[in-house]
């Protein structure tokens, strides 16, 4: 507009004058159009200038803007790590929650507070557009005050940077700090759980007794081999598989077979643990604590090592067994039940000092039914057992046994009941030519059918 207006006033100059100057005016009209061209060549050249400058601020203002958006955006990947990493934490305590809660409040509040700074400096940002823009509309009053007005933007623009710069700087701190703090709160909740592990463990050497009975202590070491509930499919395995892998460690060191309960079972898995034993380098040695019946008993007794609580009992019987099949398959089970009958309970009987059949008459003069039960310290003087122990003592405990009550074996989760609404178990099918020696005058045990 301003260029238009001047150019205009000089060609009415040039029109007016010409009529009245003749061959000189032409020449001067000439000299003024040279210079009417030169203002506009000026003229585009400042408004060249004034546009490249205008371009300048908006790269500048653009630039001042990819910076801002890479700030938020790094921050809102630090704000997300800084999640993630607090989400890891396993606080085990109220302390140590609390603590993180805290931080992760703190974090949140300076997180608010430069979103709020970044607020004011995009308002700010905003403000010197608009005044950019005025500042457009004023241009006709001089390219002086333009290139002014320039100035104060870049340095303004300068100065937002600088915040920006220090507002970076404050969190990228804040951020160390906060990290640090989480890595503190880590290595302490790492060396409760090491504590806790540690208090947990028996961490002194185990010590090895060459002769583990003394003044009436039996001292079971971690060579220790559990044999409660029914000996059937699989427990001779379970039994003899140790005895080897502990005569492989050392062949001086006892073996210890421990049985809480056993009502006995099958025979064939029992002669599996008796040959196991009788074969062992390592010494055996058998402790009843509460109940050895049948199958179990025989183990005890024939056992060179046998201990038990005063209290314990140890039951012995003949066997029993339900034969199926017609006449002669019933006279050979019968037959395969007494020689069983003499293998396993000649020794008894022998190491008692009697004749089998005295045994088994002493069965039935002890018990009608025959099943001859003892206390241990009756069954010393019987040499079921050997000795008396006063306390067994678990030094292969080396794991705390855990917090939790007792349970019912597994096998009672497949109970059963029959018609008459009584509760039992059905014993595995047995192996041809093997029996359930066993003790079970509830009939709560029952072979399959």
């Amino acid at each position: 507009m301003f260029r238009q207006t001047v150019v205009a006033g000089m060609m009415a100059a040039c029109v007016v004058a010409q009529p009245v100057m003749g061959q000189e005016t032409t020449s001067g009209a000439t000299q003024e159009k040279s210079k009417v061209e030169q203002m506009k060549e000026e003229l585009d050249r400042l408004s060249t200038e004034y546009r490249l400058m205008q371009q300048r601020q908006k790269m500048r203002l653009a630039q001042a803007e990819l910076e801002k958006s890479e700030i938020d955006a790094k921050q809102a990947l630090r704000e997300s790590r800084l999640k993630d990493e607090l989400a890891a934490s396993r606080a085990e305590t109220a302390r140590l929650k609390a603590e993180a809660e805290a931080i992760k409040a703190r974090a949140a509040l300076e997180s608010a507070r430069q979103a709020q700074q970044l607020a004011e400096m995009r308002a700010q940002i905003e403000r010197r557009e608009v005044e950019q823009r005025l500042a457009d509309a004023e241009a006709g009053e001089g390219v002086a005050e333009a290139r002014r007005r320039a100035m104060e933007i870049d340095a303004e623009t300068s100065v937002a940077r600088g915040e920006l710069a220090a507002l970076k700087t404050r969190y990228d701190m804040m951020t160390l700090d906060l990290k640090s703090q989480l890595a503190t709160l880590e290595r302490e909740i790492d060396l409760r759980e090491q504590k806790d592990k540690l208090a947990r463990v028996v961490t002194n050497d185990m010590s090895y007794r060459e002769e583990p009975f003394r003044d009436g202590t039996l001292y079971i070491s971690d060579r220790r081999i559990p044999l409660n509930g029914p000996i059937w499919s699989g427990t001779g395995s379970y039994v003899a598989d140790r005895i080897q892998f502990f005569n492989n460690q050392s062949e001086e060191q006892p073996i210890f077979i421990v049985i809480d309960s056993s009502p006995g079972g099958s025979v064939m898995e029992g002669y599996r643990i008796l040959k196991a034993m009788e074969t062992s380098r390592a010494p055996i040695h058998v402790v009843v604590k509460s109940f050895a019946a049948s199958m179990a008993a025989c183990i005890t007794t024939l056992a060179d090592h046998s201990y038990a609580y005063p209290n314990a009992i140890l039951l012995h019987h003949q066997m029993s067994s339900g034969m199926r099949g017609n006449m002669t398959q019933q006279k050979e089970q019968y037959e395969n039940s007494l020689e069983w009958q003499r293998r396993l309970a000649e020794p008894i009987a022998e190491k008692m000092g009697v004749s089998l059949d005295r045994f088994v008459e002493l069965m039935y003069e002890n018990n009608s039914n025959g099943d001859w039960e003892e206390f241990a310290q009756e069954a010393v003087s019987l040499r079921w057992v050997n000795h008396i122990v006063t306390e067994a003592r678990e030094t292969g405990l080396r794991d705390h046994p855990g917090s939790a009550g007792p349970t019912l074996p597994m096998f009672f989760e497949a109970m059963k009941t029959d018609e008459n609404g009584r509760r039992y178990i059905e014993l595995p099918p047995l192996q041809p030519f093997d029996h359930y020696f066993m003790y079970d005058p509830n009939n709560f045990y029952r072979e399959a059918r």
